[in-house]
């Protein structure tokens, strides 16, 4: 790459794209690129120096010495035209991510859920023990600021996109599986081709390496039974993980718990009473996995409960953004059936019986029509839940829709009331008369609905 003097990215704001824009950034290349709107990864990246042009346009990429493209963004852009017409070399964000990892010892972390939560708490403890690991994550590490980090070791720990089915073709040295879910089905056709991908992927782990699962999702499970040689840790809560935690005490602030790390050869170990300050059991599992991984680069057990204990936590991720006269509003990324149950069931287990109301936008309107029935019964633990209209995501609206519907759908199976709205104004103006004490918001969805409620 040392031809390569500027190199643009086209969709430069999305989360993963603007962590291999900063790293590019860092290590001393002139970084260029564009987006349709400004965003927070935007503005992070303009404060660094980086010029993004706001709008896809021809002449933004005349300069340019390699184009780099999202999965989001469409053959037709018209910078790619122009670029491709210029001959200047074009590839994607999961060739320009293959590129980087080429010279570094790479963890990867896959799965449908937890992933960059595993990776931030991942990364907590390699920081701690000052193995300084170069950092590429899908979301904000409240400690860096920034969803990455350009370390000075050869360590690289990297979260994968199984969205558009690139993460099956990276090289790693270990890696992490935390869920395989009907997710992204869209993309993939079939669950069987989804799964699929997951082999491929553990194909591109060194036999040299490992890989960290979790113990009790089905669909890893069945998939291990190819692969006899690799050195693999399970992880979970039964007796049949590896890396076992027991569950001490919940409250409000967290969860402490021990873990059981079993060994065939020697004696088994412990770390006892880590002070934990996330909730739910789905963050213990995402703490087991950093766990799992850490153990293989012998790190002392006091560091590892120390970081896991001084965690600072990632952006939207069951983030308090708001506390007064006995009113909690949480922000969160869930957008799948899966992590609405787990967070409202680990905000349910320390509410103390508060009321907790969900505001829930619907992500893509091929994800409400596969996953209807799970997103019905998944608002169990939630006493209301509003309806925000479903955020596209650049899908086409589907007329077929019916928000009323979905409302009677959700109350029927999850056994809730449910109101819906319309805008950001109706949401404000539903706050405002309903909202009184002793009361928790939880708001859920990947799109617009963080910056509403902020």
């Amino acid at each position: 790459m040392k031809k390569i003097k500027n190199i643009y990215f086209i969709g430069i704001g999305g989360i993963g794209m603007s962590g291999i824009a900063e790293i590019m950034k860092n290590l001393g290349y002139k970084v260029t690129g564009s987006d349709q709107q400004k965003n927070s990864n935007v503005l992070r990246l303009k404060k660094l120096g980086v010029k993004i042009f706001i709008g896809h346009n021809s002449s933004n990429v005349e300069n340019a010495s390699l184009v780099v493209f999202s999965s989001a963004i469409s053959k037709n852009n018209p910078e790619i035209k122009r670029a491709i017409k210029l001959n200047i070399p074009v590839i994607s964000r999961s060739e320009m991510l293959k590129e980087l990892m080429r010279v570094k010892s790479t963890i990867t972390v896959a799965g449908s859920h937890g992933k960059t939560t595993t990776v931030s708490l991942i990364a907590e403890i390699l920081d701690k023990a000052k193995l300084d690991p170069t950092v590429i994550n899908g979301g904000i590490i409240n400690s860096y600021g920034s969803n990455t980090k350009l370390g000075k070791s050869d360590l690289m720990l990297v979260e994968t996109d199984e969205s558009d089915g690139s993460f099956s073709l990276l090289p790693s040295f270990g890696g992490v599986i935390t869920s395989i879910d009907n997710e992204h089905i869209d993309f993939y056709g079939s669950k069987k081709k989804l799964i699929d991908s997951f082999h491929s992927y553990i194909k591109n782990i060194s036999p040299f390496g490992f890989l960290a699962v979790s113990e009790k999702d089905r669909n890893i499970q069945a998939i291990l039974k190819n692969y006899k040689s690799l050195n693999i840790y399970k992880y979970g809560f039964s007796n049949n993980s590896d890396i076992q935690a027991k569950i001490v005490k919940k409250n409000k602030d967290g969860i402490i718990f021990d873990v059981e790390i079993k060994s065939l050869n020697k004696k088994n170990s412990f770390i006892r009473n880590i002070n934990f300050p996330l909730i739910g059991n789905h963050n213990v599992e995402n703490a087991l996995a950093a766990i799992s991984v850490c153990i293989n680069f012998k790190i002392n057990k006091s560091i590892i409960k120390n970081s896991l204990e001084t965690f600072h936590g990632v952006k939207r991720r069951l983030t308090k953004i708001y506390d007064k006269n006995e009113i909690i509003f949480f922000d969160d990324y869930a957008h799948h059936p899966t992590e609405i149950s787990s967070v409202l069931n680990g905000l349910k287990m320390t509410s103390n019986n508060r009321r907790i109301i969900s505001v829930f936008q619907p992500h893509r309107y091929s994800r409400v029509k596969l996953l209807k029935k799970d997103f019905a019964s998944c608002f169990k633990d939630s006493d209301l839940v509003v309806l925000c209209p479903v955020y596209s995501a650049g899908e086409k609206v589907d007329k077929k829709y019916n928000e009323l519907n979905f409302a009677k759908q959700i109350s029927k199976s999850s056994k809730v009331q449910v109101v819906i709205i319309r805008d950001e104004n109706d949401l404000r103006k539903f706050f405002v008369k309903n909202l009184f004490q002793n009361e928790i918001i939880i708001c859920m969805g990947a799109g617009s609905i963080s910056k509403w409620i902020r």
